[in-house]
């Protein structure tokens, strides 16, 4: 025999065509509101009453009523069916027109130099969108936070979140051409040391491969410390000191030829950058909207620099 408990769960949709005729008055209204034949309709019903056992309507020709059981089904029916539509409704108008607020943090030279643009563009394609945006170079508590994405340099991982990488960032050795001519070019690694040296505070070495692939660490006391990168750039161009920063930041400036790279037959080891996100089994739209869209800028921007 048929458990009806979980009979009801396998044809929860006669349960709510149930509603919808009492919610209608009649057989005819509900079919029309549901844009289903009458028959149908008055079948489904009949098939939930078969599996509860009990009689909810009476029929005739000219109106519907309710049975005593079908009046206190209908009364422990009713809110549950009106919590569904207003879901369906809410996760609907979500879809459709995504609101509400994402929380971001961002290092700054990397929203400064390359994400903000991506969240101006991502704004204007979602104006119900609201972006509350944490530019900061530490390594704040994303959850205390209340953090919805996070963009974070190097390899972090976070217990119940979800790391997607995005890009390796390439860094470049970097000088003015005045300090350069005023005290010629370093001929090694540990030449560096007699010049002077622009550090972040949060990479207090530098790591280089060689010709042969080998990764050397180099390490000094710089005459400037940072914590901002942009900073760092400007002190370079300044002419105050050698730095080994993300092309991001001073691949402009190595363009135009305001920076010129120091020892080339070095290569700076680069840094990932990656999309964090909480582990959840459901993440809200207007959030797996933001990551895919990140997630396209970034295969556009590897497509533009493959072809």
């Amino acid at each position: 025999m048929l458990n009806p408990i979980y009979g009801i769960i396998m044809d929860y949709q006669n349960l709510f065509l149930f509603v919808s005729v009492v919610e209608q008055g009649s057989y005819i209204k509900a079919a029309e509101s549901l844009s289903m034949p009458t028959s149908t309709l008055s079948r489904r019903v009949q098939q939930l009453e078969e599996q509860l056992g009990y009689q909810l309507l009476y029929r005739s020709a000219r109106k519907l009523a309710l049975t005593e059981a079908g009046t206190l089904f209908y009364r422990r029916c009713q809110p549950l069916y009106s919590e569904l539509v207003q879901a369906t409704q809410v996760l609907d108008g979500e879809l459709t027109s995504p609101s509400g607020e994402i929380r971001v943090t961002a290092p700054v030279s990397l929203a400064n130099t390359l994400l903000n643009s991506w969240f101006f563009e991502f704004m204007e394609l979602y104006p119900g969108i609201h972006l509350d945006l944490m530019l900061v170079n530490r390594n704040i508590d994303l959850k205390a936070e209340g953090v919805d994405i996070a963009f974070r340099i190097g390899e972090i991982k976070i217990a119940d979140w979800v790391s997607r990488p995005l890009f390796t960032s390439r860094f470049s050795l970097c000088a003015s051409r005045e300090l350069i001519l005023q005290k010629g070019h370093p001929e090694s690694l540990e030449a560096l040391r007699d010049y002077p040296l622009i550090m972040s505070r949060s990479s207090p070495s530098w790591n280089f491969f060689d010709t042969s692939g080998a990764m050397h660490s180099f390490s000094a006391e710089p005459r400037f410390r940072v914590d901002e990168l942009s900073a760092a750039a400007a002190a370079v161009e300044a002419g105050l000191g050698i730095a080994n920063l993300p092309d991001y930041v001073v691949g402009e400036s190595l363009t135009l030829g305001h920076m010129v790279t120091v020892l080339p037959q070095w290569q700076p080891q680069g840094r990932n950058v990656q999309l964090l996100y909480p582990h959840r089994q459901y993440l809200p739209a207007k959030v797996r909207l933001f990551i895919s869209f990140i997630m396209e800028k970034v295969e556009k921007e590897r497509a533009a620099i493959s072809a």
